[in-house]
């Protein structure tokens, strides 16, 4: 079996990255929401914790902020040595993708670009 090219190692970072961050967005309304119930929530719980619930909540929610602009910084730079080899591939100077390869890199192209 042939070792992938380029481009589809290339192709698949961009798809990873772009995952990761869906995941990271999924986390971020999940924690959002958790927030809102422990917020309207009149009383303490049962061990009398509900203010240190909310602040570990709220602090967490900025850990996940925070992964979005160093994420967004790697998902750049991925499309575009992506781009680069997707147009080196197009011109028949890259390492050999096929036709599949190219046609998923620029699905993977075009996908970070409905999301960043």
């Amino acid at each position: 079996m042939a070792p992938p090219s380029q481009l589809s190692i290339a192709t698949s970072s961009v798809l990873r990255l772009l995952k990761e961050e869906a995941s990271y967005r999924t986390e971020l309304e999940g924690q959002k929401k958790r927030l809102q119930t422990l917020e309207t929530e009149s009383d303490d719980d049962e061990e009398g914790n509900r203010a240190w619930n909310i602040g570990q909540e709220k602090r967490a929610m900025k850990e996940t902020e925070a992964v979005f602009a160093p994420l967004k910084e790697k998902v750049v730079t991925a499309v575009e040595a992506l781009e680069s080899l997707l147009l080196a591939s197009e011109e028949g100077r890259g390492d050999g993708g096929g036709e599949d390869e190219i046609v998923k890199a620029r699905n993977a192209v075009e996908k970070s670009k409905n999301v960043t």
